[in-house]
């Protein structure tokens, strides 16, 4: 019956779009930039894909606004490229290298190499705006002068593209073969881009900066460990999944959890000022309602995680017995695909 499922997802439209990932994105991208340089009455359009809009006059800082879709839609399909270009052409040609004779262990290989590579560029970006940032080892000021209505280029391309990366997470999510952990990957993705698109109206990008900081530098670590997995090193996959572990508790329930508390308790009090009142013309302001949204939506984050940590205990539990990490987060299933292969060709038959 798995057989059977799996061959029909490989003949369906979106194994089809997930086959084409190349050819589509860059197509879009290059109609983009063609448009844009040879036709100038369109330029008024397209430059709102290519560059930052809402920029504050005579100063380097920049505002929000409903234009920022259309640079985040570009961010998705640039994404969309990058990513399958670097699993095709450099990671999947690696993983054969190292001797991953496994089909889908060579793709999970990729995809893994991929996540690497981006949540370490993203948390690197995240921690140089963090250590040039106003509120860089003080929490409190995270909310003291709220809202902060203006940010720096550096900041914007960092929030939009993090933004854009987890919107293009749902759609990869969708094209590629169902995992067994497919509804808490979608409902940790959804949650996500509607923590990082409401922090971001709601001018909450500091609080987002901290939150996706501990979410990419746990990430590295376990995009790591799957990495040394899959090119067969198992005591060194043992030895990154303890880092791995030790980083996902300290960070994503110690750190964050301590986060979530600080908001709870005292985001109130330093935001005084900004207290909505009744026929004030505020353009941005916080009520309960508001706060409380924020914090149910930090508090599914953490349940999500918290579920996550259950799964990954069964983990730490196979290597403190000898029995080795295995990745309990996604399909299990590394073995050859000939079977699907073959059912697939009798189909095509």
């Amino acid at each position: 019956m798995a057989e059977t499922a799996t061959a029909n997802y490989h003949n369906s439209f979106l194994a089809q779009v997930e086959r084409n990932q190349i050819r589509i994105s860059r197509t879009l991208l290059l109609l983009l930039y063609v448009v844009h340089v040879c036709y100038p009455p369109f330029t008024p359009v397209t430059s709102k894909f290519i560059h930052l809009q809402y920029p504050v006059d005579e100063t380097k800082y920049y505002d929000i606004g409903l234009e920022d879709v259309y640079y985040v839609i570009n961010w998705v399909i640039t994404l969309t490229f990058l990513r399958s270009y670097t699993m095709q052409y450099i990671l999947a040609p690696m993983a054969q290298k190292l001797g991953i004779r496994s089909k889908k262990a060579r793709v999970r290989f990729a995809e893994q190499g991929w996540c690497f590579i981006y949540y370490l560029a993203s948390f690197v970006f995240g921690a140089i705006i963090y250590w040039h940032s106003p509120y860089f080892m003080n929490v409190d000021n995270i909310y003291r002068g709220w809202p902060h209505y203006h940010m720096t280029k550096y900041f914007k391309i960092y929030y939009l593209m993090s933004m854009g990366f987890w919107i293009q997470q749902i759609f990869v999510l969708h094209i590629e073969a169902p995992r067994k952990d497919h509804w808490q990957m979608l409902s940790h993705h959804i949650i996500t881009v509607a923590l990082i698109v409401t922090s971001y109206y709601y001018y909450f990008t500091r609080i987002g900066n901290l939150v996706l900081m501990i979410m990419d530098s746990v990430d590295v670590f376990l995009a790591a460990a799957k990495l040394l997995k899959y090119a067969g090193h198992r005591v060194a996959c043992d030895a990154m999944f303890i880092v791995f572990l030790v980083s996902w508790v300290t960070l994503r329930h110690g750190l964050y959890n301590y986060l979530f508390w600080h908001a709870k308790t005292k985001a109130v009090s330093l935001m005084t000022s900004a207290e909505c009142v009744a026929g004030m013309g505020q353009k941005r302001c916080w009520n309960t309602r508001i706060v409380n949204m924020f914090l149910g939506m930090l508090g599914g984050l953490q349940l999500i995680t918290l579920i996550w940590m259950f799964m990954i205990a069964k983990v730490a539990y196979k290597v403190v017995t000898g029995s080795g990490a295995e990745d309990v987060r996604s399909d299990e299933d590394d073995t050859d695909d000939e079977a699907v292969d073959a059912a697939v060709a009798k189909k095509d038959m």
